[in-house]
């Protein structure tokens, strides 16, 4: 964003004057009201509901048997559900209701399809090999109705030549194998026997006709499985499938099962085929058997259903108790009716007392949240814009809460069935988790805050809670206290056992106060109070790591293991470009005394200048600071390139970074800490070889490709890595000059634009100013000047008073050779 009016020259500001220059990245106050608001109440919302006691009216205990201490009347008119009766006709619903089964009326039509396909098959295939036979029997066998003798003579009527022809075609393989697809078609096996009452009887016509008959009498009745299963005393819903018809048969005889279809179909091949005709009624009997099947089939998850609909429309009985009505008489036995009376008692009394509770919880947390954000606004302005910072403290506030909670359940199940009293059990509770995270991640007097707001809510937490809130802020105070000293992850053991003798100190006055320390109990409580300590070590030394990948925050302890010299990176640096390693160790000095001197984070900002040049490694020869006597590898180089060259070491840090897992803040100032700066040098020689009629040059193929710098350790190391490649090219560094130098690159990368995003104000540039010149002054007070050649100081002097952008030779920009002189 460009600014608008006028440039200040920082030249002339001074420590007193509180002007700042507006700079983007800040939201306004006003935006971040509503954003606040949605924080306060969500947390609000969750921490009451974590702190929600079980409410209980003073006779809710009272057990059937008991004996009634008092009088005990209704306060209000009461309807009471008799649950006895409730559960009679609810019962007698669920069993009256009748069992579904699905009619499926396509496994008829199915049936006769396929025996009418069968016989078709075979009607067809006579017609095909002995036409003249064929109609000769059709004919007779329309001359009768179903004549066994008729047929039979009509057999013997055919002349000799055609009975030995019918008799031969019908003994053929062929013919055999026609009978094997009519099986098929049927999809039932059928016997030799009964093969050949259908080829003595010629498959005729009305052996299919009685068949499909037969079966679509006895199938439309409905056929199950077996009657056995079959409760007909609350009848059956039959429904058809395929349709939206559904009917109750409550009559024994409306279905049948396959034992008596089978009596049935013997009673119809009885009635409508003569006795006589005893192979007839065999074959046509035999085939029916074999097809008839059950289409009738139980519905399981219907009946369930039908009977849970019929419990459900069933209403509860209700009787009335009026206002002031005798429940029970002092001394009276408790009754089962009691009970009953007395539990829509309490329900009513404690839904109300319930929300008049749900409502004081609310309105106290808000009032702490708000207390809390109140000392934030004051004293910490610029964390109440943090919008990742303040979620993470009410993360943390509300995990605390639920983690107690959650101790204190198992360990009132625990105490519940041993002979160690709860009480003693709960000071193993880590109530100081979110302290010494808070102390961690955040200030000192932050976490005192925080330990404070935690102690009051674990006094609402449990019941008679005082004892373990002061025990709980006892360990919260140790923790806020130690917070400069978490330097190490070992640092977390010993503050959890420092929180281990707090808990102890903290209840031993409290047990002499309830003179219960020279006892059981009281041995408890102090050697449950150590273990609590023991747990908060532990229990944040897992959470911490997990916090800083989650929430990409870091602690000083992970800042100081990256600190250590040791890193591969920096050992590999060290190696293959010693001069940017060296560089890299005084812009870390300079950095964190300047970002100590505006309240940032100075060692972040000296482990993240350790870490800014890494990229250089890939071609380290190509930067001023690793080249040795007058071998200049841009030399023989077009600007455009050795510019590419250079911008290159942004892009190889970040994968070198990230192949390193460093944390992602650091790759941030990686990528940042030459922001969209130009590189002056090689933008100018570009300019004055610059061919207007083949390629016009221009500026932003020479600017680095950002982003600027987003917080102010960035623009930290922004300003003292220019600083420090500047400083080395003055021959005289004098604390007038070097302050000259100082306040002129910085005037200049604000010009510039590259702190707009930074959030720095020029009260802060003042003091970065102040700080690096006092660093640089301590490193070239002892320096001794040695006699150099005078074109060297005309030639580097030139150079600086040319540079219009950068009013020195940028560190990534080599020197000229004496053949560019």
């Amino acid at each position: 964003m460009k600014k608008i009016g006028k440039i200040i020259n920082l030249k002339n500001f001074r420590k007193g004057e509180t002007i700042e220059k507006p700079v983007s990245g800040v939201a306004p106050e006003g935006k971040n009201t509503i954003f606040l608001l949605l924080i306060a109440i969500s947390m609000t919302a969750a921490i009451t509901f974590i702190l929600a006691p079980t409410f209980k009216s003073d006779y809710a205990n009272l057990k059937a048997g008991d004996i009634a201490s008092k009088n005990i009347r209704a306060t209000e008119d009461l309807l009471i559900e008799d649950k006895t009766s409730t559960t009679k006709i609810k019962k007698r619903a669920e069993e009256t209701s009748p069992d579904v089964y699905d009619f499926d009326t396509k496994l008829t039509k199915d049936i006769i399809n396929r025996v009418s396909t069968a016989f078709d098959l075979m009607a067809k295939f006579y017609k095909v090999n002995i036409p003249d036979i064929y109609e000769m029997l059709k004919a007779e066998e329309e001359k009768t109705e179903i004549d066994m003798e008729a047929s039979g003579k009509g057999k013997k009527r055919l002349s000799r030549e055609m009975a030995f022809r019918l008799n031969k075609f019908e003994s053929s393989e062929e013919f055999r194998a026609k009978e094997l697809e009519f099986q098929a078609i049927l999809k039932t096996e059928l016997s030799d026997k009964s093969f050949k009452a259908l080829r003595w009887h010629h498959y005729k016509k009305e052996i299919k006709d009685n068949i499909n008959s037969f079966i679509s009498q006895i199938m439309e009745i409905g056929v199950v499985g077996s009657m056995e299963f079959v409760n007909m005393d609350k009848g059956i819903l039959l429904r058809e499938i395929g349709a939206d018809t559904e009917r109750v048969l409550s009559d024994a005889n409306s279905i049948i099962d396959i034992r008596q279809a089978n009596e049935l179909l013997q009673r119809l091949v009885e009635e409508n085929i003569p006795a006589e005709h005893k192979s007839l009624q065999g074959v046509i009997s035999y085939i029916c058997q074999k097809l008839i099947q059950p289409n009738l089939t139980f519905n399981k998850n219907e009946t369930e259903k039908r009977r849970a609909e019929a419990v459900e429309r069933e209403k509860p009985v209700f009787y009335q108790i009026k206002k002031g009505e005798m429940i029970i008489r002092e001394g009276g036995r408790v009754m089962e009716e009691h009970l009953l009376k007395l539990e829509a008692l309490s329900s009513k009394q404690v839904s109300a007392s319930s929300v008049m509770a749900i409502a004081g919880h609310s309105m106290l947390v808000f009032l702490f949240l708000y207390l809390f954000w109140i000392y934030l606004k004051r004293f910490k302005h610029s964390l109440t814009f943090d919008r990742q910072s303040l979620l993470l403290l009410g993360l943390i506030l509300i995990l605390n809460i639920t983690g107690a909670k959650l101790f204190i359940t198992i360990f009132n199940a625990i105490g519940y069935t041993g002979s160690i009293e709860v009480s003693s059990y709960i000071y193993a509770v880590p109530f100081a988790v979110g302290s010494m995270l808070v102390a961690i991640l955040f200030e000192v007097d932050i976490a005192l805050i925080f330990s404070l707001l935690n102690s009051f809510l674990i006094g609402f937490l449990i019941k008679d809670g005082f004892s373990y809130s002061l025990v709980s802020l006892a360990g919260g105070l140790i923790t806020a206290y130690r917070a400069n000293q978490y330097k190490k992850r070992s640092f977390i053991l010993k503050t959890g056992l420092m929180v281990s003798i707090a808990n102890a100190v903290t209840i031993i006055p409290l047990d002499l106060i309830n003179n219960t320390l020279i006892s059981k109990t009281g041995f408890y409580d102090v050697v449950f109070g150590l273990i609590g300590g023991v747990i908060v070590a532990i229990i944040v030394s897992g959470a911490l790591p997990l916090i800083e990948s989650i929430f990409h925050v870091t602690s000083d302890i992970k800042l100081l293991e990256l600190s250590d010299l040791n890193h591969p990176l920096l050992s590999e640096l060290v190696v293959q470009a010693p001069g940017t390693y060296h560089h890299s160790i005084i812009v870390g000095n300079l950095a964190e005394d300047a970002a100590e001197a505006i309240g940032a984070n100075p060692l972040f900002a000296r482990v993240a200048s350790y870490f800014h040049d890494i990229g250089k490694m890939k071609k380290p020869e190509y930067f001023i600071e690793n080249q040795h006597g007058n071998i200049n590898k841009h030399d023989g180089l077009a600007p455009s390139m050795s510019s590419l060259i250079l911008i290159s070491h942004i892009k190889d840090g970040v994968d070198l970074a990230k192949s390193h897992r460093l944390i992602p803040k650091i790759i941030d100032i990686i990528k940042e800490h030459h922001g969209t700066g130009l590189i002056t040098y090689f933008y100018n020689k570009a300019k004055e070889m610059e061919d207007p009629s083949l390629r016009a040059v221009r500026e932003e193929d020479f600017r680095y490709s950002g982003p600027k710098p987003n917080t102010k350790e960035s623009a930290i190391v922004l300003l003292a890595d220019s600083v420090e490649a500047a400083s080395r090219t003055l021959d005289e560094p004098t604390p007038s000059r070097l302050r000259g130098l100082v306040q002129k690159i910085i005037d200049d990368k604000f010009i510039d634009g590259q702190l707009d995003h930074s959030n720095l104000t020029l009260n802060d540039l003042h003091k970065i100013t102040n700080s690096f010149v006092r660093i640089l002054t301590g490193i070239f007070h002892y320096r001794i000047e040695y006699p150099e050649i005078d074109s060297d100081k005309e030639e580097r002097t030139g150079l600086h008073a040319s540079n219009d952008s950068e009013p020195q030779p940028h560190k990534d920009r080599p020197t000229e050779s004496k053949k560019a002189g």
